[in-house]
Parts: C-alpha cells; sequence; structure tokens
C-alpha cells in the first residue's frame, strides 16, 4: 500500500503538474492532499480545477479557510512587520482572483482524513490536530507529538504547513510533514511531495523532489503584480 501525500501547492499550476505526472509513473495507490491550495502564487483556480478533475482527496488548510471563508487573515506565522504586510497583500490579491465557485468549493473541504491501511491507522490534517494553523516542526519536542499520536488514535499522523519534508519515529507513532509541492522552503527550487509506503504494516517514506519550470512561475507572480518576494521565494526555495 503506497500512498502519495501533497502539501501547501500555494497556487503554483507547474509545481503541482509535475509532480503529479511524477507520481504517475510510481505504483501509488492513493493521493491525498494537506492543505493550503491558494495563496502566494499567481494560478488558484487553474490549482483547485486540476485537483477536482483528478479527484484527489484533500483537506482545507489555513490558507484555503482564509480564501473560502474571507476571513481577513489567514492564520500565518509572521516574523516581521514587512512579512506581515506581504502575507496581507496575498490574501487580499487570492481573495479577488479565485472565483466564487472556486471559494465555496473550499469552504466544504474537511480538516482532516481519517484511513486505515495495512493495520496502521491514518490522520491527514494541515497544521495539527488541534489547530489548522498551529505548526508542527521537526524540532516539535517528542512528547508532545506523542500527545498528538495517542488522543487522536492514530498510528501514522501526516501534516503540511511547514513547508519542510521530516519523519519521526516515535514511542506512539510516527509524524510525516509532506513538504510542499508549490512553495518549498527546503533551500532549492524543487518541489516535492512524501510517498508513504505501508506494507504489511512496516512503514517506511521517501521525500521525493521533482524539477520544474520555476522561472515560468517566477515571472508570472511578478507579472500579476504579487510582490517579488514571493518570485524569490519560489527561485531559491528559501523562506
Amino acid at each position: 500500500m503506497k500512498i502519495a501525500v501533497i502539501a501547501d501547492v500555494h497556487s503554483n499550476l507547474l509545481g503541482l503538474e509535475a509532480v503529479l505526472q511524477d507520481i504517475e509513473k510510481r505504483e501509488i495507490n492513493q493521493v491525498y492532499c494537506a492543505g493550503d491550495l491558494v495563496g502566494y502564487g499567481p494560478r488558484p483556480n487553474e490549482v483547485i480545477k486540476l485537483l477536482r478533475r483528478k479527484g484527489i482527496s484533500t483537506i482545507m488548510g489555513n490558507y484555503d479557510d482564509a480564501i473560502g471563508n474571507m476571513r481577513l487573515i489567514c492564520g500565518c506565522d509572521y516574523k516581521d512587520e514587512n512579512a506581515l504586510k506581504l502575507g496581507e497583500r496575498s490574501v487580499l490579491w487570492t481573495k479577488d482572483h479565485t472565483s466564487e465557485e472556486n471559494k465555496a468549493w473550499l469552504r466544504e473541504l474537511p480538516q482532516r482524513i481519517e484511513f486505515t491501511a495495512e493495520g496502521l491507522r491514518f490522520l491527514i490534517i494541515h497544521g495539527s490536530p488541534r489547530k489548522l494553523n498551529e505548526y508542527l516542526f521537526e524540532n516539535t519536542p517528542d512528547e508532545y507529538l506523542n500527545e498528538l499520536l495517542a488522543e487522536n488514535n492514530c498510528d501514522v499522523l501526516i501534516c503540511g504547513h511547514t513547508h519542510l519534508p521530516y519523519h519521526k519515529t516515535l514511542a506512539n507513532g510516527h509524524v510525516i510533514n509532506a513538504g510542499s509541492a508549490g512553495k518549498p522552503k527546503h533551500g532549492n527550487p524543487n518541489v516535492g511531495y512524501a510517498v508513504v509506503d505501508a506494507a504489511e504494516g512496516n512503514l517506511s517514506v521517501e521525500f521525493v523532489q521533482v524539477p520544474y519550470d520555476f522561472k515560468q512561475t517566477a515571472r508570472e507572480i511578478k507579472e500579476v503584480g504579487l510582490p517579488v518576494e514571493f518570485a524569490e521565494i519560489i527561485r531559491t526555495g528559501k523562506a
């Protein structure tokens, strides 16, 4: 049983297309999306259309919640005043350029997906099971992650939101971050996703990086009037 998990596409259609093409080359049983389809990038409607057309099981991210429900902020963790202002510009632009039909679809997304495979209980969320926009970093204390596994009665907790992939094996199970399929922060422009193999109850995880035409996405960001800082993140893969 192999599943692929993508997350944090952030309106990067070319990145999403490259990831899905790579997934198609592998023996994957099911594909899931851990949220944040929109924001920061130039093609929110096209990203939503592609995921809907492919029938990919998708949960709500904090950005999807903000755009779908027309909230003033997205619940992101801004490090300074400049980052806050850039985030506000992203929210406003994305609201103006996401169709009402797609906003309605974002509003209806679930906040969690649960299933059992090969005897393992899986839970997919965006931030954490406790809060949509809570960050579960690799250095989050093991004690806290074990609490989340126990209180949600799951063996494998898969999240996104940080844009940084990792796999931690803990006393109560596994925590996996799928990285980002559209706005990576792992230090290079390649987009990424996670392949989780639960063969006979033994879990293994592969983090896949996929090259794509990031220069075109960066050009589109500037052409549509989004901040040039967003294009720089796409070019460098750095926050």
